[in-house]
């Protein structure tokens, strides 16, 4: 956790993280413009927090694009403010962000998540396709498919109701899995598209999510707190051996 806190201590790194929040995806170009420093000290200060995992880079074409990434804000909260009167405090800080936001609009190209698990890509990749590994981090939640190119993909809560369904888009075992992803309540829409990558580091595995939701869709928000839960609730499983405690959002 010491390079997540040596990460937030400068505040250009708060402010480069607070732009991502405004509109995530931006390049070094559109970033530097917003700052009174040269493009080396803002390359500089995203690298510290590339270090930290609060920022991601994505590759589009010649082009890197800046994502942020708050699983590590995330971790911080589960682990020291969730001890605390969370209910209270979340009914504070919504009721001060309201105050002091009201004419704020974030905009946000879909969402992208990533983490570091310690962990092997196979352990990983068993766990995001086999329904007996989901039902311990996502929530009882089991994946259902047969993981060929074009097969369905279902996923089933523990009522034994069909949540989400879609199609398998990619399978690269153990490095890159992606699928459409459609809720009963949206059929009249085009379903979105969710891709996990994974990438070994020596002992541990890096785990990016990446979700094309539109921001303008009623449940984005909830779908980037889902994906937030989820993935922590893996990193715990696979490195405890123990699920997560409880469905955080049902106190």
């Amino acid at each position: 956790m010491d390079n997540i806190f040596n990460a937030l201590g400068d505040k250009s790194r708060r402010y480069l993280l607070d732009l991502l929040y405004e509109r995530n995806g931006q390049s070094l170009t559109e970033l530097s413009s917003k700052l009174d420093m040269s493009r080396q000290a803002v390359t500089k200060h995203l690298k510290i927090l590339e270090s930290a995992n609060l920022v991601i880079p994505v590759w589009k074409g010649k082009e890197k694009l800046h994502y942020l990434n708050p699983v590590p804000l995330r971790l911080i909260y589960s682990r020291w403010i969730n001890k605390f009167d969370e209910i209270r405090m979340e009914g504070l800080y919504e009721l001060k962000n309201e105050l002091e936001n009201t004419n704020q609009e974030v905009k946000m190209k879909g969402f992208i998540y990533q983490i570091v698990i310690a962990s092997t890509a196979e352990k990983v990749w068993e766990s995001l396709t086999k329904p007996e590994f989901t039902q311990k981090f996502w929530f009882g939640r089991s994946i259902s498919s047969d993981w060929k190119a074009g097969s369905s993909v279902s996923v089933i809560t523990p009522e034994g109701e069909e949540e989400v369904k879609g199609k398998v888009v990619e399978f690269d075992p153990f490095k890159r899995l992606s699928y459409t992803w459609q809720t009963p309540d949206e059929q009249d829409k085009e379903p979105t598209t969710v891709v996990f990558e994974l990438q070994e580091m020596g002992p541990m595995v890096k785990l990016t999510i990446l979700h094309d939701i539109d921001t303008e869709n009623a449940k984005f928000q909830q779908a980037a707190a889902g994906w937030t839960f989820i993935l922590c609730g893996l990193k715990t499983f696979l490195e405890t051996g123990a699920p997560m405690p409880s469905m955080p959002w049902k106190k």
